[in-house]
């Protein structure tokens, strides 16, 4: 069983690696049943969560390995950074600590504790501190420089986070998140005071493209599937000729989509609003699988005016549901993009 289980462990880090948690998420589940007591198994899942998006579950998951005999101070990393992602600060900070004091010379731990610290103004000076003990104990590491210079661009400080990002950038030339920031930092650098950071101006930190992307992207898979099931209902409903009643049916999936979507907009924090509106630029994936459903409301939505000024066609329909399924099945199989953990 303890090679089965290793497998599956390989098998689930490979996914998460390649931008695929919820297949990792589907591979570790069963595997927990038969080995509940195996903490890196917990934390992998945890780990799968938070790049899926679902920090509750990847809270329980953590706490799950924080009792057993495991990796105490990866434990506590998860916990911190879902705890965060929750908007429960100073626990993430606790949690974060004590990482930190588990295992000091792991630089994973200082960047999640340099990240949770980041998000509070009042800590953000420590917040830099720790960044920077993070790239002395691992020079080689892009992932410590761009925190750095994450948490020196909320604290305003300028040159350390325009050194920060070039140097992150140097050891990853491929990341366009740290390029964007790069440049952010460059202008608001040159501005003097007028170019202070806003929440309305520059490309935003990449930890706040990551959240506003793990929601987005949350939210396009409940979107997925309510279009393609709903869509499949009215087609066989609507056989063989539909009728102005289910204009109807069709104007309420259409609200429906409309309130999923706005209901998220709506109830996230500030910062996270403009980056639901942004974060389409940097994510690709995102961006295509928006225009895609865009696309499927529009037809919706005009075939619904036409069911009610007495249309028999289904051809809207049609175009529709087979653009939601290839949407859908862009979200199920290309998952959210590069992890983070």
């Amino acid at each position: 069983m303890s090679e089965s289980i290793t497998a599956v462990l390989v098998r689930a880090a490979e996914f998460t690696a390649s931008g695929k948690p919820r297949q990792a998420i589907d591979l570790l589940r069963p595997a927990l049943v038969a080995n509940p007591l195996h903490a890196e198994a917990w934390c992998r899942l945890a780990a799968a969560h938070l790049d899926a998006g679902e920090p509750d579950p990847a809270l329980d998951a953590a706490k799950r390995a924080l009792v057993l005999d495991g990796d105490q101070a990866w434990a506590q990393r998860l916990a911190a950074l879902s705890l965060s992602e929750l908007g429960r600060q100073s626990e993430a900070v606790v949690a974060a600590r004590e990482s930190v004091r588990r295992k000091p010379t792991d630089w994973r731990c200082q960047v999640v504790l340099s990240e949770v610290l980041a998000a509070d103004p009042t800590t953000r000076a420590e917040a830099v501190d720790v960044a920077h003990h993070a790239t002395r104990l691992a020079p080689t590491e892009a992932r410590a420089f761009q925190v750095l210079g994450d948490a020196a661009l909320r604290a305003r400080n300028w040159g350390t986070a325009e050194r920060a990002y070039r140097t992150a950038l140097r050891l990853d030339p491929t990341d366009d998140d740290i390029r964007a920031n790069l440049a952010t930092v460059r202008r608001k650098r040159g501005g003097g005071a007028a170019g202070a950071p806003t929440a309305t101006s520059g490309p935003l930190p990449e930890e706040v493209l990551n959240a506003a992307h793990a929601i987005a992207w949350q939210v396009a898979s409940r979107v997925a599937a309510l279009l393609v099931s709903g869509g499949l209902l009215l087609l066989f409903a609507g056989m063989p000729r539909p009728t102005p009643l289910l204009g109807w049916f069709s104007g309420l999936l259409v609200l429906g989509t409309l309130a999923l979507v706005g209901r998220t907009v709506l109830f996230a924090r500030k910062t996270q609003r403009l980056a639901l509106y942004r974060v389409t630029r940097h994510r690709p994936k995102l961006a295509t699988v928006t225009v895609l459903f865009a696309v499927t409301l529009l037809l919706l939505t005009a075939w619904t005016t036409a069911l009610f000024l007495g249309a028999t066609t289904m051809q809207p329909l049609v175009f529709a549901w087979i653009i939601s399924l290839v949407a859908g099945s862009v979200v199920v199989l290309v998952g959210q993009g590069k992890p983070r953990r």
